[in-house]
């Protein structure tokens, strides 16, 4: 198949509240999960990072005119693929060795067709290999992250890695939840690394008073829906 080559890789989409939505433009996004960008007043937040087919710390910082703090939300190339640009790069600690090994299943699902355009004349996404980066940083559970007039609480959520977290900002009830909880209009299988503590992991956010979920893909996640996804999972995998 010939693909033309992309003048923009990354698409830029700005929410209400400092909120900011990137993803590979040209690339599923199943392949590629959503980037979100969290404007605080003394500090910006990354929250998951691509495929990082190109480097995506530029991309921010021509965004935000500073390095900010990029957390991958699991180990996964999708969700920390582009967690190495960053100069100040967190994950949880049971999913720190897998990303600095890159261990990932990438060539379960890959093929071609995943792509519609190219990042440069003869780039083959079947060649596609994340590069990897330990993390600078480890944030586990009950961490807070200041932004400034920000806060967001890390919360261990294990079940699709060991070591998922998600965040919550409790002023907006702004809840971040990576591959946790998703919406595939495809409904694709993703059985998770540990079925029990996805239950557990999915239990405890329903609980939560959420105003808006910002998951790993697919974009905004409303909290009507929420309860259903929630249940789905629940009855599929654990």
């Amino acid at each position: 198949m010939t693909f033309p080559v992309a003048d923009i890789w990354y698409g830029i989409e700005p929410h209400s509240d400092g909120i900011v939505r990137l993803r590979e433009a040209h690339v599923d996004p199943y392949l590629s999960g959503d980037i979100w960008l969290v404007r605080g007043s003394t500090m910006d937040l990354v929250v998951d990072t691509g495929a990082g087919i190109l480097p995506l710390a530029p991309v921010i910082e021509g965004i935000t005119g500073r390095p900010p703090l990029a957390v991958a939300l699991c180990y996964f190339y999708d969700h920390a693929g582009g967690l190495h640009s960053f100069a100040d790069r967190a994950c949880h600690p049971l999913d720190a060795q897998a990303m600095a090994e890159g261990r990932n299943a990438i060539e379960a699902y890959v093929c071609p067709e995943m792509v519609t355009a190219l990042p440069w004349p003869g780039y083959d996404v079947m060649d596609y290999r994340m590069v990897t980066r330990a993390p600078t940083r480890l944030v586990g559970e009950g961490d807070v992250i200041d932004l400034g007039n920000r806060r967001l609480e890390v919360m261990h959520v294990p079940g699709r890695s060991l070591g998922s977290i998600a965040l919550w900002e409790p002023a907006t009830r702004f809840l971040f939840t990576g591959d946790t909880l998703l919406d595939d209009p495809l409904d694709r299988d993703f059985p998770p690394e540990d079925p029990a503590g996805l239950r557990s992991s999915l239990e405890r956010l329903a609980a939560f008073p959420v105003s808006r979920i910002f998951s790993g893909h697919f974009g905004v996640i409303e909290p009507e829906r929420m309860r259903t996804l929630i249940e789905s999972e629940i009855a599929r995998y654990c």
